[in-house]
């Protein structure tokens, strides 16, 4: 893995550069350039977004995922999230390339007070789509201002990937952001160190692997990422927690095909 660190607002002028466009207008990021020098013959992106899969559980996991970890083998760095360190936040940076100050997003209710990547894309005439459940930031924030809201209802991130396909067959928009919230959901269950994670992990494994064959397939370039990490409590009901400024909860790796 690469030790040099990059942040989390670094990714919205990121895809804009692969995809040659402008960062949106209040982006304080700056491209990140093994990204764009490997991506730059792609004309569409997709970010896939394994929540709450931080640099902690990857170090405990990885070898029980054998194709993302051929993956971080060719191309692996390490993304620092914004603070706070939790879902609307980075996902919203993710999108903007500005933290909580500058794009206005604290709960997948709100709204985004400046320029987002889905902004970019349609202003030259592209379209974007985002991709979650009923409940969570994918759909509920995201959705709402891509030009295709992937709502893959009540389900799992089975449903998921099933809405990714059905999108870029129809679609085949040359922006597309999908959250899989089962990492995050199990984590917060059993704790990121629990044994009991591992086979939601091997499930992740291979839906990443079938998702970026598919992908790659349709002329995406395609980059993998977390929005943030977890670390262990002990507490009755909840197991995995995050939200700290904690390199725990903040470091997450990155890596794209």
């Amino acid at each position: 893995m690469n030790n040099d660190e990059y942040a989390m607002i670094d990714i919205a002028p990121t895809v804009s550069a692969v995809l040659n466009l402008p960062a949106p207008a209040q982006s304080r990021g700056v491209p990140i350039q093994e990204i764009v020098t490997d991506l730059n013959h792609e004309d569409r992106i997709a970010l896939i977004v394994p929540d709450a899969l931080g640099l902690f559980a990857w170090n405990l996991w990885h070898d029980e995922m054998p194709f993302l970890q051929s993956l971080h083998d060719r191309h692996s760095i390490v993304l620092r999230s914004v603070m706070p360190s939790i879902t609307p936040v980075n996902f919203s940076a993710m999108v903007t390339g500005t933290d909580l100050s500058g794009h206005g997003v604290l709960t997948f209710e709100d709204s985004f007070v400046c320029e987002t990547l889905f902004d970019v894309v349609r202003r030259t005439g592209g379209k974007s789509a985002a991709v979650g459940l009923d409940g969570y930031t994918g759909s509920e924030l995201l959705g709402r201002f891509a030009d295709i809201w992937g709502n893959a209802g009540k389900g799992d991130d089975a449903n998921i990937e099933e809405k990714i396909l059905e999108i870029v067959d129809l679609h085949q928009p040359e922006f597309i952001i999908a959250q899989l919230g089962k990492v995050d959901d199990v984590f917060h269950q059993y704790g990121p160190s629990s044994p009991l994670v591992v086979p939601m992990l091997k499930d992740l494994d291979g839906r990443l692997d079938r998702l970026v064959s598919f992908l790659n397939s349709h002329a995406y370039g395609v980059i993998i990422l977390s929005d943030h990490g977890q670390h262990d409590v002990d507490e009755e009901d909840l197991r995995g927690t995050h939200g700290t400024d904690s390199d725990i909860d903040c470091l997450v790796p990155c890596t794209w095909v």
